[in-house]
């Protein structure tokens, strides 16, 4: 970004006392850009194939060996087209369609979400008789929390992503907020989905009364930048030719390698 706009950036009128505000630049706010300044807040490691039928009749076969690999995975879903178990943060999922885990708040390391990752898409091949993946895929959600809403803006815009107007439009003086900046690539074996935004979330959340005495009402707002990352195969693969544990590796490694050069200045 050119010095001289990126100066401009680092000011803007405070509509109501006329002061000018300081906002922080790049290197007070995101740094240079490195995932590890981030939150990895959620993991979704997934496997898509042609219809598996077998689950209606192995469902209770697949699930009672994943048991026995894992004792304390609990029942969360018990449908015809769709079983899931949860183990603390880390939940795991079966359709007719797809089969994936997913890990909170890196409640899991990456070395023991391959190995789980392994184990777990081996069984379900295993027992859903499946031949073909149709898609393999790796998501990875980060999150850099900002103290409020202009400030999370400020930080996304100082990456330098977006180009935004320096003057008031639309007769609104403050700078856009929740801006939102994405990119996919895809060629015929693999594809990228990329989304870096600013985002505002808020929880307004009051219990019933029966459960008023148990539980207080919460009305927070968190504000920050999310780095949302969808590494994907696009060509299916023979199950006998892949280990979703060395595939989760090098998607891991790849992510990792390149998401740092799109924020470069």
């Amino acid at each position: 970004m050119p010095t001289a706009e990126r100066d401009r950036n680092k000011t803007r009128k405070n509509a109501g006392t006329g002061e000018r505000k300081t906002i922080p630049s790049l290197p007070d706010t995101v740094g240079h850009f490195d995932l590890s300044s981030f939150t990895l807040e959620q993991c979704v490691l997934e496997a898509r194939f042609p219809q598996a039928l077998a689950l209606w009749d192995n469902a209770g076969a697949l699930w009672r060996a994943i048991q026995e690999k894992w004792p304390d995975v609990r029942l969360v879903t018990a449908e015809p087209a769709k079983t899931s178990f949860q183990d603390g943060k880390t939940g795991f999922v079966v359709e007719l369609k797809a089969a994936r885990i997913t890990v909170l708040n890196s409640a899991k390391s990456m070395d023991e979400l391959s190995k789980i990752g392994r184990d777990f898409f081996k069984l379900t091949a295993l027992h859903l008789q499946l031949l073909l993946y149709e898609r393999l895929g790796l998501r990875l959600i980060y999150f850099k929390e900002f103290k409020d809403r202009e400030q999370a803006a400020s930080a996304f815009h100082s990456l330098g992503l977006l180009k935004v107007p320096s003057t008031k439009k639309f007769e609104i003086e403050e700078q856009p907020v929740n801006q939102h900046y994405s990119l996919r690539w895809e060629s015929e074996k693999k594809g990228t989905l990329v989304s870096c935004r600013a985002e505002t979330r808020k929880i307004d959340y009051d219990p019933p009364i029966e459960a008023a005495q148990v539980f207080s009402p919460i009305h927070t707002e968190r504000s920050g930048i999310v780095v949302d990352v969808d590494y994907y195969t696009v060509a299916p693969v023979e199950i006998g030719q892949v280990d979703m544990g060395e595939w989760m590796n090098h998607a891991l490694h790849i992510i990792s390698r390149d998401t740092q050069y799109l924020f470069e200045a």
